[in-house]
């Protein structure tokens, strides 16, 4: 079996904390509820499957991993009549919840009673007519969240998290040399690529595949700032990887100086929610706009806008 985490770009404390607790777990046969929380496209669900591959059952061989969007999840009772006595009962098994803020609620309220805190490895739910047992030496209970805040906070409360971290640049281009290990890079052409990449290492890696496509079709195996260039103009990768809206706000900001939300709304013709969340995020921290009440560009905002005029 190969190292845990070892072809894993980044997280350097997510893999300490994980090591640990997988090497607490060769010795106690149990892991804390481990809660895996970030943006979106950090790597929380990649980290938590190689975590998976490493959890070998009481006779040696690696554990079953039962991976559960929760979005899925309409009821406590699909979880326990579905999942518990056909994956569960009598077995041992490594059970992620995806997108834990979904969880329903009935399901969330049976969490903790099963996630209490008493001593031994067993816990036990009344369920219909039936009494379920919860051997944690045999099963782990796994979650991952962007929306941490959303899990009701008694069940939080009970949950070891495990946080994740923006990637930095060298980090971005170590993604791209890993998933084209036949293209040689110039640094400035991997400078250009990776911070298109929005810190995320989902993007990294869609990206990476249109770089591969792109070597493919030309027949290239020296990739240069003139390549980037070009893969930039012809896929319309902008700046800093922002989108069309992520620049028409900052257009519109950059014209009007100052806007209230609810103009930038009208202005771009998106709700207000779609642009606290979807954009404002990633311009804030790009420093490219600042919010104090009203929506102001930022000096590094007026520098990008119009170098892309």
């Amino acid at each position: 079996m190969n190292t845990p985490f070892a072809q894993l770009v980044g997280q350097d404390s997510v893999k300490r904390k994980l090591q640990f607790y997988l090497d607490a777990y060769n010795k106690t046969r149990t892991f804390p509820f481990l809660n895996f929380i970030g943006a979106k496209g950090l790597g929380k669900t990649e980290f938590v499957r190689e975590l998976g591959n490493h959890i070998s059952s009481i006779e040696g061989v690696r554990r079953p991993f039962i991976e559960i969007n929760c979005s899925i999840l309409r009821t406590g009772a699909q979880f326990f009549e579905a999942i518990y006595i056909n994956h569960i009962l009598d077995k041992e098994v490594t059970i992620f919840f995806d997108e834990a803020h979904a969880l329903p609620k009935d399901l969330v309220m049976a969490f903790l009673t099963i996630f209490n805190s008493e001593k031994g490895s067993k816990r036990y739910f009344n369920y219909k007519d039936s009494v379920l047992e919860f051997d944690l030496e045999k099963i782990s209970f796994f979650f991952a969240t962007t929306e941490s805040d959303k899990i009701f906070a008694p069940l939080r409360d009970r949950l070891t998290i495990i946080d994740f971290d923006n990637y930095s640049t060298e980090e971005l281009k170590q993604i791209f040399i890993n998933n084209l290990p036949n293209v040689k890079f110039d640094n400035d052409a991997l400078e250009k690529l990776a911070v298109t990449s929005r810190g995320n290492a989902r993007n990294c890696v869609l990206r990476a595949k249109e770089v591969n496509i792109y070597c493919s079709r030309y027949n290239i195996q020296h990739f240069t700032i003139e390549h980037a260039n070009n893969i930039c103009h012809i896929l319309d990768i902008l700046p800093l990887g922002l989108n069309k809206i992520e620049m028409s706000i900052l257009k519109i900001l950059r014209k009007e100086g100052r806007c209230t939300l609810n103009m930038l709304a009208a202005k771009t013709g998106l709700s207000r929610t779609s642009i606290q969340k979807d954009h404002e995020s990633y311009l804030i921290k790009m420093h490219l706009i600042s919010i104090d009440g009203l929506r102001s560009i930022t000096n590094n905002g007026c520098r990008l806008v119009d170098s892309f005029k």
